[in-house]
Protein backbone atom coordinates (compact mmCIF):
# COMPACT_ATOMS: atom_id res chain seq x y z
CA UNK A 1 0.00 0.00 0.00
CA UNK A 2 1.05 3.41 0.17
CA UNK A 3 1.30 5.96 -2.62
CA UNK A 4 3.31 5.14 -4.56
CA UNK A 5 4.07 6.39 -8.19
CA UNK A 6 5.43 5.50 -11.44
CA UNK A 7 8.04 7.54 -13.20
CA UNK A 8 8.21 7.08 -16.81
CA UNK A 9 11.90 5.96 -17.40
CA UNK A 10 11.90 2.52 -18.52
CA UNK A 11 14.07 0.01 -19.98
CA UNK A 12 17.02 -1.97 -19.35
CA UNK A 13 19.07 1.22 -21.12
CA UNK A 14 17.17 3.75 -20.03
CA UNK A 15 19.23 6.58 -17.73
CA UNK A 16 18.02 6.19 -14.33
CA UNK A 17 20.96 7.40 -12.92
CA UNK A 18 19.21 10.48 -11.64
CA UNK A 19 16.90 8.59 -9.22
CA UNK A 20 20.43 6.85 -7.44
CA UNK A 21 22.17 9.98 -5.86
CA UNK A 22 22.19 8.44 -2.50
CA UNK A 23 22.15 5.01 -2.82
CA UNK A 24 22.50 3.20 -6.53
CA UNK A 25 21.05 0.97 -8.14
CA UNK A 26 21.09 -2.78 -6.72
CA UNK A 27 19.72 -5.87 -5.65
CA UNK A 28 20.21 -7.06 -1.96
CA UNK A 29 21.69 -10.27 -1.99
CA UNK A 30 20.27 -11.91 0.83
CA UNK A 31 16.65 -13.14 1.38
CA UNK A 32 14.40 -10.62 3.00
CA UNK A 33 14.67 -6.79 3.47
CA UNK A 34 12.88 -5.74 5.92
CA UNK A 35 12.24 -1.43 5.93
CA UNK A 36 11.08 0.83 7.64
CA UNK A 37 9.53 3.91 6.45
CA UNK A 38 12.35 6.52 6.37
CA UNK A 39 12.39 10.36 8.10
CA UNK A 40 14.24 12.89 7.10
CA UNK A 41 16.13 15.35 9.83
CA UNK A 42 17.13 18.89 9.47
CA UNK A 43 20.63 19.66 10.29
CA UNK A 44 19.63 20.58 13.73
CA UNK A 45 18.62 16.37 13.89
CA UNK A 46 14.84 17.61 14.55
CA UNK A 47 11.72 15.62 12.34
CA UNK A 48 10.80 16.97 9.09
CA UNK A 49 8.63 16.34 5.95
CA UNK A 50 10.76 15.29 2.72
CA UNK A 51 12.03 19.18 1.51
CA UNK A 52 11.75 17.36 -1.87
CA UNK A 53 9.09 15.62 -3.06
CA UNK A 54 10.81 13.74 -5.75
CA UNK A 55 13.46 11.84 -3.02
CA UNK A 56 13.62 8.84 -1.74
CA UNK A 57 13.02 5.09 -2.88
CA UNK A 58 12.63 3.80 -5.87
CA UNK A 59 12.21 0.28 -7.41
CA UNK A 60 12.60 -1.19 -11.13
CA UNK A 61 9.42 -3.32 -11.77
CA UNK A 62 9.83 -6.66 -14.13
CA UNK A 63 8.11 -5.16 -16.58
CA UNK A 64 10.57 -2.12 -16.56
CA UNK A 65 8.31 0.50 -14.81
CA UNK A 66 10.46 3.25 -12.69
CA UNK A 67 8.25 3.36 -9.28
CA UNK A 68 8.73 5.90 -6.53
CA UNK A 69 7.68 4.04 -3.10
CA UNK A 70 6.37 5.95 -0.17
CA UNK A 71 5.92 3.37 2.89
CA UNK A 72 3.52 4.59 4.96
CA UNK A 73 4.52 5.88 8.74
CA UNK A 74 2.81 3.15 10.57
CA UNK A 75 3.71 0.05 7.63
CA UNK A 76 6.61 -2.32 7.46
CA UNK A 77 7.69 -2.91 3.98
CA UNK A 78 10.00 -6.08 2.44
CA UNK A 79 12.09 -6.37 -0.69
CA UNK A 80 12.63 -10.05 -2.08
CA UNK A 81 16.72 -10.54 -2.36
CA UNK A 82 18.74 -12.43 -4.88
CA UNK A 83 18.72 -14.95 -2.17
CA UNK A 84 15.13 -16.54 -2.38
CA UNK A 85 14.99 -15.66 -6.03
CA UNK A 86 18.05 -18.42 -6.27
CA UNK A 87 16.01 -20.55 -3.54
CA UNK A 88 12.62 -20.09 -5.30
CA UNK A 89 14.13 -21.10 -8.56
CA UNK A 90 12.66 -17.41 -9.68
CA UNK A 91 8.97 -17.73 -8.24
CA UNK A 92 10.01 -14.90 -6.03
CA UNK A 93 12.71 -11.92 -7.91
CA UNK A 94 14.55 -9.49 -6.58
CA UNK A 95 13.51 -5.99 -6.35
CA UNK A 96 16.22 -3.69 -8.05
CA UNK A 97 15.88 -0.31 -5.88
CA UNK A 98 18.00 2.76 -5.46
CA UNK A 99 17.22 5.93 -3.16
CA UNK A 100 17.50 9.41 -4.78
CA UNK A 101 18.58 12.36 -2.82
CA UNK A 102 16.80 15.85 -2.53
CA UNK A 103 18.04 17.52 -5.27
CA UNK A 104 20.42 20.79 -4.51
CA UNK A 105 18.25 23.20 -6.04
CA UNK A 106 15.54 22.84 -3.05
CA UNK A 107 17.11 25.75 -0.84
CA UNK A 108 14.92 23.80 1.99
CA UNK A 109 16.79 20.63 1.16
CA UNK A 110 20.30 21.72 2.80
CA UNK A 111 21.61 20.19 5.63
CA UNK A 112 18.98 17.44 5.43
CA UNK A 113 19.43 13.53 6.10
CA UNK A 114 17.07 11.05 5.43
CA UNK A 115 17.09 7.79 8.00
CA UNK A 116 15.87 4.47 7.48
CA UNK A 117 16.77 1.17 9.23
CA UNK A 118 17.14 -1.73 7.54
CA UNK A 119 17.07 -5.06 8.65
CA UNK A 120 18.75 -7.72 6.33
CA UNK A 121 17.08 -11.39 6.51
CA UNK A 122 19.68 -13.92 5.00
CA UNK A 123 21.06 -17.72 4.85
CA UNK A 124 24.05 -19.09 7.54
CA UNK A 125 27.29 -18.28 5.55
CA UNK A 126 27.95 -22.14 4.76
CA UNK A 127 23.98 -22.58 3.51
CA UNK A 128 23.25 -23.81 0.30
CA UNK A 129 22.23 -21.91 -2.64
CA UNK A 130 21.01 -24.59 -5.08
CA UNK A 131 18.36 -24.06 -7.03
CA UNK A 132 14.92 -26.41 -6.19
CA UNK A 133 14.64 -29.38 -8.21
CA UNK A 134 13.43 -29.33 -11.46
CA UNK A 135 14.08 -25.17 -11.80
CA UNK A 136 16.34 -24.01 -14.32
CA UNK A 137 18.90 -20.73 -13.99
CA UNK A 138 16.71 -20.00 -17.12
CA UNK A 139 13.33 -20.21 -15.01
CA UNK A 140 15.15 -18.34 -12.01
CA UNK A 141 16.28 -15.07 -14.27
CA UNK A 142 13.69 -14.99 -17.10
CA UNK A 143 15.62 -12.50 -19.94
CA UNK A 144 12.30 -10.90 -20.21
CA UNK A 145 12.69 -8.93 -16.79
CA UNK A 146 16.34 -9.41 -16.63
CA UNK A 147 16.05 -6.55 -19.90
CA UNK A 148 14.91 -4.44 -17.49
CA UNK A 149 17.51 -4.02 -15.06
CA UNK A 150 19.23 -1.40 -14.36
CA UNK A 151 22.77 -1.32 -16.28
CA UNK A 152 24.44 -1.54 -12.98
CA UNK A 153 22.97 -4.62 -11.61
CA UNK A 154 24.48 -7.63 -12.71
CA UNK A 155 22.43 -10.69 -13.85
CA UNK A 156 22.45 -13.72 -11.47
CA UNK A 157 23.62 -15.74 -14.65
CA UNK A 158 27.04 -13.35 -14.76
CA UNK A 159 27.49 -14.65 -10.37
CA UNK A 160 25.66 -17.80 -9.39
CA UNK A 161 27.29 -20.90 -9.65
CA UNK A 162 26.16 -24.43 -8.92
CA UNK A 163 26.96 -26.16 -5.81
CA UNK A 164 28.35 -22.17 -3.98
CA UNK A 165 26.93 -21.64 -0.65
CA UNK A 166 25.66 -18.23 0.47
CA UNK A 167 28.79 -17.15 1.61
CA UNK A 168 30.58 -17.93 -1.85
CA UNK A 169 27.83 -15.80 -3.40
CA UNK A 170 28.00 -13.08 -1.17
CA UNK A 171 31.55 -12.32 -2.16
Amino acid sequence: AGNNKEVSASGRNADTTDYSSWCGWHNDHGSLTGLVPAMYLNADGEEMSSPDPTAGLYIKSRSGDLVHVNVPSNALCFQIGETSQIHTGGILQATPHAVRGCSSAEKTARGVSRETLAVFMEPEYHGDMDLPEGRSLEQTQRKETEQHLPSSVRVLRSRWNKGMNFGEFSE
